[in-house]
């Protein structure tokens, strides 16, 4: 029999919009209700300096296969005959240390297409940023637990919602529908380390470059990671389904059951059954919460009548312009993240560039364009515009902060910390804004204390990579002092 997960929820316009949409809400870990979600024990210092090392070395591995190929082939080596890209490879290998040859390499690659290869060591610094984008939208196995009606479904008023299992859905695919592991010990890092993955982008002449690496979905240690909770919410009996980013999806699997709280009033009960039968095509059974006689407990009853019969309908076709789906402001930028967060820098980019036609000075064209050129590593594209955004809005924080992330990115690390200083001051409760320069402070030795106070404020205001980065800091520090 085909496994039913259950969704609590109160009764409210979201409920609704859930039934009619065919949609549903992927949060993030920030938007989930305990603070340890998507939390991984502190990655050995030993560990990934060994993981580098190796991922550096298959990069030059890689680099030097290709050249002499295309030495022995009598082809061009980016764009050089064989005796220049012999001269190029031995002064790239002379660097004297494997992370001088790496960095040499990248520098090479830039120059000669504009845009740098992907760097190994990004991406265990990012793993926390890919953790917390992660969409997890969490059902459990049991349709009547009472404290699930109680904290869940506004103390037995709302509705339970039960998605059904079919071939083909997400919750038929081990990948994305994943029972939670209960533990009061934080999730390590696999024996084996981590699979990833690569992105690649295209430059405006159709050349492919490696546009990111990360944490591969399937990988085991991210899965735990994701799905993993403390011993006390073992009564929820969840389940979660996964995407790689967060928002709106379409239903994870058939919409197959609908049970109504106890206390649910029955005018709510008959509008909820309304929906149901206009906007879900398949039959839907009903039940209902009721006590049980002779106890304190509830049990779930079958409703009269017990289905309701759902019909087809036909679907909704998005307003579109010139095939460019048209949205609201806030639905726009919905999507915009959704892309960037699914690595389609170029639907982005073409998306704003449709839309900039009739608003070339709209804040958030530009910041989106500005955005999406950042994450695709056209860094020198990004400031661009991000200057430009800056110059129009200068009170702009996403603008400064965006001109200081380009500018880091481009090596003018002077230029950065005074465009985060500029974000910090425009808003200084954003976590990000006081955790960036912060990490730069620190190592002035002339701003280190003011450094440290934007990590501490940055950890209060609840970023999660705060606290590492004092740590790390406090131990530099007592070496320095000699142990005092």
């Amino acid at each position: 029999m085909d496994q039913i997960l259950y969704k609590y929820r109160t009764d409210s316009p979201y409920t609704e919009q859930l039934i009619t949409s065919g949609e549903i809400f992927l949060a993030t870990a920030h938007e989930l209700n305990d603070p340890f979600e998507c939390s991984l024990q502190d990655i050995s210092k030993d560990w990934l300096h060994e993981k580098v090392e190796t991922d550096m070395q298959a990069a030059l591995s890689g680099f030097v296969m290709s050249a002499k190929h295309a030495e022995r082939e009598g082809g061009n080596f980016f764009g050089l005959d064989s005796s220049a890209a012999d001269e190029a490879l031995q002064t790239i290998l002379s660097g004297g240390n494997l992370e001088a040859s790496y960095e040499a390499m990248r520098e090479f690659i830039r120059q000669r297409t504009g845009y740098p290869s992907s760097d190994c060591r990004v991406l265990f610094r990012r793993i926390d940023q890919q953790l917390v984008q992660t969409g997890i939208f969490s059902m459990s196995a049991n349709p009547a637990q009472p404290l699930m009606w109680a904290h869940y479904a506004d103390s037995h008023k709302g509705l339970c919602i039960g998605f059904r299992e079919v071939g083909g859905s997400k919750l038929a695919d081990p990948n994305h529908c994943l029972p939670v592991t209960y533990s009061d010990k934080l999730p390590k890092i696999s024996e084996d380390g981590l699979k990833t993955t690569m992105s690649f982008a295209a430059d405006e002449e159709g050349r492919l470059y490696t546009s990111g690496v990360k944490i591969s979905f399937d990988d085991g240690t991210f899965q735990r990671v994701v799905t993993t909770k403390p011993t006390c919410w073992s009564y929820e009996e969840e389940f979660r389904y996964i995407e790689p980013f967060g928002g709106l999806s379409a239903w994870p699997g058939e919409l197959a059951e609908c049970t109504f709280g106890w206390r649910c009033p029955d005018v709510r009960r008959q509008a909820y059954v309304s929906l149901l039968k206009e906007n879900v095509p398949n039959d839907v059974l009903l039940f209902e919460m009721r006590p049980e006689p002779g106890s304190n407990a509830l049990i779930r009853v079958p409703m009269n009548p017990p289905v309701v019969r759902g019909r087809k309908r036909a679907k909704r076709k998005p307003k579109t312009k010139n095939g460019v789906r048209m949205l609201d402001q806030s639905a726009f930028a919905a999507k915009m993240k959704q892309l960037i967060q699914q690595e389609r820098y170029g639907d982005v980019i073409f998306q704003v560039d449709e839309n900039l036609r009739k608003y070339p000075t709209s804040h958030e064209l530009l910041f989106w364009k500005a955005t999406a050129y950042g994450h695709s590593q056209s860094h020198a594209k990004a400031m661009e515009i991000f200057r430009t955004l800056t110059q129009s809005y200068p009170d702009s924080p996403e603008g400064w902060f965006g001109m200081g992330v380009a500018a880091q990115q481009l090596g003018k690390l002077d230029e950065a910390v005074e465009h985060f200083e500029r974000a910090y001051k425009l808003q200084p409760d954003d976590p990000s804004h006081a955790l960036n320069l912060g990490a730069y402070l620190i190592h002035d030795p002339d701003r280190w204390k003011e450094g440290l106070a934007c990590l501490q404020h940055a950890e209060r205001l609840g970023h999660r990579r705060a606290r590492r980065m004092i740590n790390e800091f406090e131990e530099a520090r007592k070496v320095t002092d000699g142990g005092r």
